[in-house]
């Protein structure tokens, strides 16, 4: 069983960022369906799309995909995005944007190989089946307040990424488990809620289709 990785703190001259990885599962048990009235399971995120294209990428998450694919370690052989994981990946960084959160598993106490899942995407099955499981997302946030630094804030965090073992080997496909992973959804969320700990949301997923 591979370790869940929490992320650290850095200080930045620009603020803190928060890196996340879970390169396995929780061992806990799936939460109850039935929603009380302070915790809400956001549909965007498990509803299925009848989408068969990706929609054009954001300027910021066009720089993350261009370091990733421009990197001389990269492992993939190929970058497919898939509109399921786009989709994902976009509500996860608007959802921990909306509800003061930074990490893979969501206040509901779901995690991305499940969210993807009931969004239609048909992991391997024996991928992690936990609701927390996590074999596919790597997160970052950021306490950047203004959308004009966003180019300098990804370059910081792909550099924060590179520094973290677990995320250069995820985001580079540096294992045959990563480098099969050729499937990809990008989403960044700008979310500056006043009291909240950060002000930008990046999430990458990578996966491949399986039985």
């Amino acid at each position: 069983m591979h370790r869940l990785l929490r992320g650290k703190k850095h200080l930045l001259l620009t603020g803190y960022l928060l890196i996340g990885l879970g390169l396995g599962w929780l061992g806990r048990p799936a939460p109850a369906h039935g929603q009380t009235s302070t915790h809400t399971l956001y549909l965007p995120l498990v509803m299925r799309s009848e989408s068969t294209a990706c929609q054009p990428l954001t300027p910021q998450e066009q720089a993350v995909l261009d370091k990733m694919r421009s990197d001389p370690n990269q492992g993939r052989q190929a970058f497919n995005c898939d509109p399921i994981l786009q989709r994902v990946a976009r509500e996860r960084a608007q959802d921990m944007g909306l509800r003061n959160y930074c990490s893979h598993i969501n206040p509901d106490g779901y995690g991305p190989n499940y969210l993807v899942r009931q969004a239609g995407y048909p992991l391997p099955t024996w991928y992690g089946q936990e609701a927390g499981a996590n074999n596919i997302e790597s997160i970052a946030c950021y306490a950047s307040s203004t959308l004009s630094d966003w180019q300098s804030v990804s370059v910081t965090i792909w550099q924060n990424w590179m520094a973290s073992e677990e995320h250069r080997v995820h985001l580079l496909g540096l294992n045959n488990f990563y480098a099969e992973q050729t499937d990809y959804g990008i989403g960044y969320a700008n979310l500056p809620g006043e009291g909240w700990a950060y002000r930008s949301y990046w999430v990458v997923i990578t996966a491949r289709r399986g039985p």
